[in-house]
């Protein structure tokens, strides 16, 4: 394996002072690249189990194979997976994978099943051959949707999409000769596509509903697939594993004896690159570990049937933690949970009122940036997913902004210094 600077410079510069994610760092000291496994036709699309399994994708042979990390033994995991490319875990242990020749998303039992279709149309059409996916904390799924092999377009182009949990499939981003790989950041803050046909690296900032914004060009490089490293270097497959700084310069060039197509960190420790190249599956142990989602801190605040309240009063949680809050409806009447700026819940709630015959289009929800975090209006019996990080220290009050609601429908949200307290 060769490391290769792009300025000589910075060699010199990591030995006399180590710099926290420069390339030095990179690599295990004397790790070379370990050939696993061999014999394929095209390995790609590699995910990390729980346990730190690596299971990837041999396209042609319509396989997905397990590497067992404590083992070290390779197993056929699903046999006729209709051409299944990208994979991805779930929290809940299910194997996500976009199957090529069935042009859907779908997920795994641990048996092997593949009989829970996520997405398989938009706009009442086929897609073209779903590539890559990436889930983010609320459990929404980013998939990539190009066109290879195809002769003809079955949706208008070739874009990215998303699930949100529990929704219909929407469109968030497009303008791309052919998107390929994608992965978003552990606090859900930016998602990185790659568009290889025109060999460039977009990012954007991925909004609460999970649609994107602020499209900005990340690098001039093709990918295939792309991992994050602990310090937020993105890892290119082009030609060989390209590394870039969060800041888009490149860091490092890992090279192997095949060209890989695609690369994940994992292993116990997640200290381990595994790369799939083509005929083989391969390793190099690492210094860098692979980016780690934060366990959130998870609260569900319900309505209480026939009463018109929260069943929460209050909750506290410290500031920068990432926050999952699942809202239910349990109550017949319509209700939204809306977080707002500390002091503001009543000229929230009055300006939503002001909304008057707009209402119900806007599902109560005014335009002002007063309102940081919040679901949509639900019915009975349905749940939203809120999730965001926990802003500066302060008191953030939530409330239900239907008309009259909010003289009963309120609570707090106590957001403490790290290491404080925590209010009863």
């Amino acid at each position: 394996m060769v490391i290769t600077l792009r300025n000589p410079f910075m060699l010199l510069a990591a030995l006399a002072w180590p710099i926290v994610g420069s390339a030095a760092e990179l690599v295990a000291p004397g790790a070379k690249p370990v050939k696993l496994a061999g014999g394929f036709k095209f390995t790609e699309g590699p995910a990390v189990a729980a346990n730190g399994d690596v299971y990837f994708t041999d396209i042609p042979n319509n396989q997905i194979h397990k590497w067992s990390v404590a083992d070290r033994k390779l197993s056929t995991f699903a046999e006729d997976s209709n051409g299944a490319n990208g994979l991805f875990f779930a929290e809940d242990g299910s194997l996500y994978a976009c199957q090529g020749l069935a042009k859907r998303v779908t997920a795994y039992t641990s048996d092997g099943s593949d009989s829970n279709s996520l997405a398989k149309r938009y706009g009442g059409n086929k897609f073209n051959k779903p590539n890559d996916l990436w889930i983010d904390g609320k459990g929404g799924v980013y998939f990539s949707d190009p066109n290879y092999g195809n002769t003809e377009h079955t949706q208008d182009g070739e874009h990215v999409y998303y699930i949100p949990p529990g929704g219909e499939v929407i469109r968030v981003a497009d303008g791309f000769k052919r998107p390929n790989g994608l992965v978003g950041t552990p606090d859900d803050s930016t998602l990185y596509i790659a568009d290889i046909g025109d060999k460039k690296i977009y990012r954007y900032d991925i909004q609460s509903d999970g649609t994107l914004k602020n499209r900005e060009l990340f690098c001039e490089s093709g990918s295939d697939g792309m991992t994050l490293d602990q310090h937020g270097n993105v890892y290119l497959t082009s030609g060989s594993v390209k590394v870039f700084s969060p800041e888009g310069n490149q860091i490092g060039d890992l090279k192997f004896p095949e060209n890989p197509a695609n690369v994940v960190f994992g292993g116990k420790d997640l200290k381990t690159l595994y790369v799939t190249a083509r005929t083989g599956f391969y390793s190099l142990d690492m210094a860098a570990s692979g980016a780690k989602r934060e366990k959130p801190f998870r609260i569900t605040i319900s309505t209480v049937q026939d009463k018109m309240l929260y069943d929460k009063k209050e909750f506290s949680v410290e500031t920068g933690k990432q926050v999952q809050l699942t809202f239910i409806n349990n109550d017949f009447p319509p209700h939204n949970l809306l977080i707002v700026k500390p002091g503001t819940a009543d000229e929230v709630a009055k300006l939503a009122i002001l909304l008057a015959n707009d209402g119900f289009k806007k599902q109560w929800r005014p335009d002002t940036p007063k309102i940081l975090w919040g679901s949509t209006m639900i019915d009975y019996e349905q749940k939203s997913v809120i999730s965001f990080t926990a802003p500066a220290p302060g008191d953030y009050p939530y409330v239900c902004t239907f008309p009259g609601h909010a003289l009963l429908m309120r609570g707090m949200m106590h957001v403490l210094p790290k290491g404080g307290a925590k209010k009863k």
